[in-house]
């Protein structure tokens, strides 16, 4: 029997062995199981930040993770997550120096260095950067930042079904909207968010925003 449950600390370790198994080729995989850890447990320490997971028989098997966006503050998930798990990551690296030419690593070298310098200089001022909110949308709404499924237990309709539960937490927490991005090149994901009502409303090629009014 499955069922969803909203995440605490304990969960931590089988929240990251389920993001490993789901996202076997992220960079945040590469940088092992502690690392996974402690990116996640922003989710739980982070009173914008909401997660939760879905269990079958004591597995944890999918998860869900959002933020809030009231639509006073432009700040979003990537530069604050990076910020409370900087130590993790750095000593990750450290063990792993290969990680430096891992092609995501590479791809957010500037995010990185911006991210190394307010950690240096303690700089609290939020960052602009978001992996969900875009420059011109400042509306309250509901972002969902990560979703992920076990590939052993896919095909179970359970990536509908977190989906769905994502929606009656946005809707129990007051928002109308939804949004969130996804890479142009996931079509797989894309055609899944579509069948579940989320609409497509900016393709820059690089990644897709889409919404879904609730």
């Amino acid at each position: 029997m499955s069922r969803i449950v909203q995440a605490t600390f304990e969960d931590l370790p089988r929240l990251a062995r389920c993001h490993r198994v789901a996202f076997p080729k992220t960079l945040s995989t590469a940088m092992g199981q502690k690392y996974v850890e402690k990116m996640l447990e922003w989710y739980l320490v982070d009173d914008r930040a909401f997660i939760f997971l879905l269990e079958e028989d004591d597995q944890c098997v999918g998860y869900c993770g959002g933020l809030k966006f009231d639509g006073n503050t432009r700040v979003g998930s990537a530069s604050s997550m990076i910020q409370h798990s900087f130590n993790a990551a750095a000593k990750a690296i450290l063990i792993r120096p290969w990680l430096l030419v891992h092609s995501e690593f590479v791809s957010k070298y500037g995010l990185a260095l911006k991210n190394i310098w307010r950690r240096l200089t303690r700089d609290k001022q939020p960052s602009l950067n978001s992996a969900i909110l875009q420059a011109d949308s400042v509306e309250p709404h509901a972002g969902l930042v990560v979703i992920g499924i076990d590939p052993t237990y896919q095909g179970k309709g359970y990536g509908s079904r977190l989906l769905q539960e994502f929606e009656a937490v946005a809707k129990k927490m007051g928002f109308a909207i939804l949004k969130l991005t996804v890479k142009s090149t996931n079509a797989t994901a894309i055609k899944s968010y579509q069948r579940n009502g989320w609409s497509i409303v900016n393709d820059d090629r690089k990644s897709v925003t889409m919404t879904k009014k609730i």
